[in-house]
């Protein structure tokens, strides 16, 4: 797939690639700076210091022994055959005229200085650039030893060539690099677009094709996403289970309102209340239902932990067995408690109560066999964890329904006779979730048997 230049230029990849690649360019050209510097400087400082010190040598030469010394002296220099194409020695006065030496040099551009200076040459009719130094002899001549410039400059010039190339190699190789770089960008975001797509579409069955071995930060991103679509599917059909279960359990009831209504408004006047009365019953358990809803969507939702505080659960549980004491004398309860002290967690007292009061409901339910209601509680901590086992001796209930005990409106098949709408396991679990507990549920042959998992409250806290 191309990607076109201003495509490209809007891709963020594309940008962060680039910047990159300005960065390997720079450095590469700062690196082929020094290498410059070193090279062709070390080379330009080698022939001043042999400019330097060839002309302090004739210099001395012609100060102890003479003219005549000095010419022989540069004679013998630009004819043993060392350095003969490089070095330059001339002995002339300001005219052109030369005593002695290898070239002639222009001296309308000399300067009166005695450091070091390009000049230009002649040699066999050839015109180049030298670096020499020039020494006053007296009556208009001139000492003048140094170097020609042209492998100097040759160096200089094969050095810049090079280094341009490998320059514009870099940045073609750096602007390649970086669309390649978005194209790769583009084909693994193009699965998690496409994916995204889907989901916004509703399709939440879509996952993305996992590619072995690999395990990439985009590898890493699909299984997220993956794992998000499997928990949205989830999450998608649980509340599609729950809104078909909703018109299920209020359909009934409504229409039996409405039925006892109409049977009301046709009544005689004496049977007129009893049927007014049912209807009352029944809006009663509507409005019963709408509130284990509303808890139940606030619980889930996390309202209410703004009022988590250090609580002793013993004394919750005590107060809460203490106001079903009289029912439990009425219906004969065979009560069983271990309750350990100072269980303290961090909660909301009114919602853990709450939670209990649905499973006692749940035991006077569903709990007895036989007509024998017997009930065993224990409240112990456990390796820092407040641990409480709630344990009945009822039927149990069937396996395939264990594992979906608090799914909403679910109900165990044998108990579909009984009253109820099953929310209260619902609003159990998502109150001990709440609290940053687990709960779960097991058959204990017989009876069910719950246990909930609370974090022990740290120590110096003091119970509300």
């Amino acid at each position: 797939m191309a990607v076109s230049p201003r495509r490209a230029w809007q891709s963020n990849s594309f940008r962060v690639a680039l910047c990159f690649s300005a960065v390997v360019v720079s450095i590469l050209a700062g690196t082929l700076a020094v290498y410059y510097v070193e090279i062709v400087g070390t080379d330009s400082q080698r022939l001043d210091d042999y400019a330097l010190r060839n002309s302090k040598r004739l210099q001395a030469v012609y100060e102890q022994q003479g003219e005549p010394a000095l010419i022989a002296e540069i004679q013998q220099l630009v004819s043993d055959g060392i350095d003969s194409q490089e070095e330059i020695f001339s002995y002339q006065n300001a005219q052109g005229l030369a005593w002695a030496g290898n070239a002639i040099a222009d001296m309308r551009h000399a300067q009166a200085s005695a450091a070091l200076q390009d000049l230009p040459f002649e040699r066999e009719d050839l015109r180049f650039t030298g670096r020499v130094q020039i020494t006053a002899l007296g009556e208009g001549r001139f000492l003048i030893a140094g170097s020609d410039l042209q492998a100097l400059t040759d160096i200089q010039h094969r050095y810049m060539k090079a280094t341009g190339l490998a320059l514009l190699l870099a940045v073609v190789l750096s602007l390649l690099g970086a669309l390649a770089f978005v194209r790769l960008m583009d084909r693994r975001a193009g699965d998690i677009r496409r994916a995204l797509r889907q989901a916004g579409q509703g399709n939440l069955q879509f996952r993305i094709a996992m590619k072995q071995g690999k395990s990439d930060e985009f590898t890493l991103l699909e299984q997220d996403i993956n794992l998000m679509l499997e928990q949205l599917e989830q999450l998608v059909g649980g509340i599609r289970h729950v809104s078909n279960m909703m018109a299920h359990n209020l359909r009934t009831p409504l229409n039996r309102a409405l039925h006892q209504v109409q049977q009301a408004l046709d009544a005689p006047e004496h049977r007129r209340q009893t049927l007014l009365e049912q209807v009352l019953e029944e809006l009663d358990q509507l409005q019963r239902l709408f509130s284990k809803m509303l808890l139940l969507a606030e619980v889930e939702a996390g309202v209410g932990q703004h009022n988590f505080a250090p609580l002793d659960l013993g004394l919750v549980l005590q107060e809460v067995l203490d106001y079903y004491a009289p029912l439990f004398i009425d219906r004969q309860v065979q009560l069983h408690t271990d309750l350990q002290s100072h269980c303290m967690v961090r909660g909301d007292s009114h919602l853990l109560a709450n939670a209990l009061s649905n499973l006692l409901d749940n035991f006077l339910k569903y709990g007895g066999q036989g007509g024998m209601l017997r009930l065993e509680i224990s409240l112990h901590v456990q390796d820092g964890v407040v641990c409480l086992r709630w344990r009945d001796h009822g039927r149990g209930v069937q396996e395939e329904t264990l594992q979906r005990l608090a799914v909403h409106f679910v109900r165990d098949p044998h108990h579909q006779q009984l009253p109820g709408h099953g929310l209260g396991l619902s609003s159990v679990q998502a109150i001990v979730r709440l609290h940053g507990g687990e709960i779960g549920w097991r058959n204990s042959q017989p009876g069910l048997e719950t246990v909930i998992r609370l974090s022990l409250a740290a120590e110096g806290t003091q119970p509300l």
